[in-house]
């Protein structure tokens, strides 16, 4: 899984770009943009990466991307819960031709709330109620209709109080490299190896620098430890194998980079508050039955 850097869509009779897509599976390139991007999944389950958050989603979630910001929404190719995904992506940019929008002052609110994007935004259930059909009508709506439900869509989410920021406020990406740095060849490692026992000096390598050097790297740029971040890839990836599978705990385990069920055990109860068996039972309604339609 590498970084990518995606070319603005193209849509020469909007500067909003809007589209609804199904499809059986969703993601395989993690990637950055300089639109900011509202996803909202009406069907599916999966992994996703925020920056360097990492976690589940499922259906219903809303949540909006600033620029630049690194992401990836990914479910199990190879899944058999005949679970297909439903979602809307909305893509738009702060300038409209020379104009700064969101610079005029009836909007400056909005510009906060896009300002705070940077990190990522999962909006609650209730806020994602409201704007249910606002986002329906924007993948069919055309001319200044488009502008005018973004805008008001937007003015929602501000008013929510209740959402959650996603990735940490030290995980940056230089905007004018649409490459990959340092800590991008990092990251995109550990996702591509997170199964293998990767050492301190192993990681260190890959970062080209010393022990110590790279771990106050890796604290600066991301606010959390080498450690802690990998911890993080591998329960995400276990929660998702509990979810969409059968295999045993065990197998699970390791086929997620532990060396040990009690430490996968330990981990996995710091992060997620309860044991891998109890988690693979809370989700056992929903491995055999689509959650309902948001209505």
């Amino acid at each position: 899984m590498k970084l990518q850097f995606k070319s603005p869509e193209q849509d020469s009779l909007s500067s909003i770009y809007t589209k609804r897509v199904h499809r059986p599976h969703v993601g395989g390139d993690w990637h950055f943009h300089k639109e900011f991007e509202l996803i909202y999944f009406l069907k599916g389950q999966g992994m996703r990466i925020v920056g360097d958050h990492i976690s589940n989603f499922q259906k219903g979630e809303l949540v909006l991307v600033g620029q630049w910001l690194p992401h990836l929404w990914c479910n199990d190719e190879d899944n058999h819960e005949g679970v297909a995904t439903d979602f809307i992506i909305i893509k738009f940019v702060r300038m409209f031709g020379d104009v700064d929008l969101f610079s005029m002052p009836e909007l400056l609110h909005i510009k906060a709330l896009l300002k705070e994007a940077n990190q990522g935004i999962l909006f609650s259930k209730k806020t994602r109620k409201s704007v249910h059909d606002d986002l329906l009508k924007l993948t069919t709506a055309e001319s200044s209709e488009k502008l005018i439900l973004l805008l008001s869509v937007l003015r929602t989410l501000v008013r929510s109080k209740d959402y959650q920021t996603l990735s940490g406020p030290n995980f940056t990406i230089p905007k004018e490299v649409a490459g990959e740095n340092r800590l991008h060849k990092v990251i995109n490692y550990i996702s591509a190896n997170y199964s293998q026992n990767i050492g301190l000096d192993d990681i260190s390598k890959i970062a080209v620098m010393t022990p110590p050097a790279f771990c106050r790297f890796f604290k600066t740029r991301t606010n959390k430890t080498f450690s802690l971040f990998l911890n993080e890839v591998r329960v995400s990836n276990a929660c998702r194998l509990l979810i969409n599978g059968e295999a045993p705990i065990k197998q699970i385990c390791y086929d997620v980079g532990f060396s040990s069920l009690t430490n996968f055990n330990r981990t996995f109860r710091n992060f997620k508050g309860i044991t891998p068996s109890s988690y693979r039972d809370s989700y056992g309604n929903f491995r055999q039955h689509n959650l309902k339609e948001v209505s």
